[in-house]
């Protein structure tokens, strides 16, 4: 059985959800198709109110993930790949029984997510996020303070976040706040975001003064903001 229900009738707005059955399933679950479809899978004669329920309950999951998707069409990769750092890696799900816990690890061009046969789809993708979370601080946070040191410039504490509309951010105060899906960029492009915001200590607008800053810095800085204004975001 495979329905596609309407706008309406989903209380994910305004995206439609495909619903469909299957014999061996237990639970009700939800994935991310590639095109950015959510998929709802339950067992047989589950009533719709469950379901509507369950979806109800996820939002804030599926809007994540939704928009993970359309970032990775920005970054030309498809849904079996991941970009980090400007390169490409198959990733690839492995469910092994009796594994006791998840790994995520990387051997050669591929990215590997290693999960016990009880765990769900959505476990493999929050193991993956966390991955790459953590990746792009161990990467951030160092080259943050080399870059600031280069510019003669001190700041005061970094915050990694996930935003739908910004790369990078610098507050009044002296503080950072960078998009940990930077991870996906080439370092090239993840220095020009630090230079920018570290520019920002000194001018906390846009002016010629502060692009001649960042030029001194990353004299490709043009090349590297084109890059991002392809990925559909900005800086502050």
């Amino acid at each position: 059985m495979l329905d596609k229900l309407s706008t309406k009738s989903s209380p994910v707005n305004p995206s439609p959800y495909i619903y469909k059955t299957h014999p061996r399933s237990r639970s009700i679950k939800i994935s991310i198709n590639q095109t950015g479809e959510v998929v709802v899978t339950s067992p047989k004669w589950t009533p719709k109110w469950a379901i509507k329920k369950f979806i109800e309950s996820s939002k804030p999951w599926i809007e994540q993930h939704v928009t993970q998707v359309k970032q990775r069409a920005n970054f030309g990769v498809q849904a079996n790949e991941v970009l980090i750092f400007g390169k490409k890696y198959q990733k690839i799900i492995r469910v092994i029984d009796h594994l006791s816990h998840s790994q995520v690890k990387v051997e050669a061009q591929q990215l590997i997510i290693e999960l016990p046969s009880d765990k769900s789809e959505k476990f493999g993708t929050d193991k993956l996020n966390g991955f790459l979370r953590r990746t792009a601080e161990k990467y951030l946070l160092p080259r943050t303070k080399q870059l600031a040191d280069k510019m003669k410039i001190d700041y005061g504490r970094i915050t990694l976040r996930e935003q739908k509309t910004r790369w990078g951010s610098c507050s009044s105060t002296g503080n950072l706040n960078f998009n940990w899906r930077l991870v996906h960029a080439p370092p090239a492009v993840i220095d020009y975001v630090i230079i920018h915001e570290l520019a920002h200590r000194k001018h906390m607008d846009h002016s010629t003064n502060f692009w001649a800053l960042v030029e001194r810095f990353d004299p490709e800085y043009k090349s590297h903001r084109g890059w991002l204004k392809r990925r559909g975001m900005g800086l502050d």
